[in-house]
């Protein structure tokens, strides 16, 4: 359980990191100042500037916004429905989850389990059904089935955010697939002790995963980067 809030607060700490660093790194270029060494100083700067910018009052009606601009676009009439079960129970597990693995001695309990394990009954459901949906939209073209298959390369490099998005969709499926048979497997009486516990950690680093890559799809699908500074004299046509 110690190593589990280790890994947990050390990934969510290193995803936070990459995610904010690589737009202070575009932050930088875009005000054409040199990105080949990392300055703390401004990094922290430019970090405190943007959690306060995050915190004022039309944050929550911009974010308000694009969630139902995204909506509206791949989730039209009654689909919608499939999305918001998603998202609703998305939020409580993983608010839930991890608030109780970390912050609780006997983890998840009493009513506040109650509800979890409802919410991931409707998650169940909504993913299912944005499988459905969305399965077309993710597919993967011929040229980057074909980055798979390249295993001898130790280093993946200049992907596309479309391919990332793609592969963090397919994953977040996966990984729910995994967090629901261990839930229901749990539940069956024909295991032993043993067993169960290795259940509930696979349960918990899954979770683990579909939070970071939740996080990482997020970031680079609903949060707009910086525009870049044009050269002067450029034209805005």
């Amino acid at each position: 359980m110690l190593m589990f809030k280790i890994i947990t607060v050390l990934g969510i700490i290193g995803v936070f990191f990459r995610q904010t660093y690589i737009r202070f790194r575009a932050a930088v270029a875009a005000e054409s100042r040199s990105s080949r060494v990392f300055d703390p100083t401004a990094y922290w700067k430019w970090l405190w500037r943007s959690v306060k910018g995050a915190f004022r009052p039309e944050t929550a009606a911009k974010s308000w916004s694009v969630y139902r601009d995204w909506t509206d676009r791949y989730y039209p009439g009654w689909t919608m429905w499939f999305f918001a079960g998603l998202t609703v129970s998305l939020l409580y597990q993983t608010s839930s989850g991890f608030l109780f693995a970390i912050f609780s001695p006997r983890g998840l309990f009493g009513l506040p389990l109650l509800v979890h394990v409802m919410s991931g009954g409707l998650f169940a459901v909504s993913l299912a059904a944005v499988m459905l949906l969305r399965a077309r939209d993710y597919r993967l073209d011929k040229d980057e089935s074909a980055v798979f298959e390249a295993f001898a390369c130790p280093v993946l490099k200049n992907l596309s955010k479309v391919f990332i998005r793609k592969v963090l969709f397919w994953a977040f499926c996966a990984l729910g697939l995994v967090q629901i048979t261990t839930v229901l497997a749990s539940m069956v009486p024909l295991f032993t002790f043993r067993t169960q516990q290795v259940l509930i950690a696979i349960h918990r680093y899954s979770a683990l995963a579909i939070l970071l890559a939740a996080v990482i799809f997020i970031d680079i699908t609903f949060i707009p980067e910086r525009p870049k500074r044009r050269p002067a004299g450029e034209s805005n046509l």
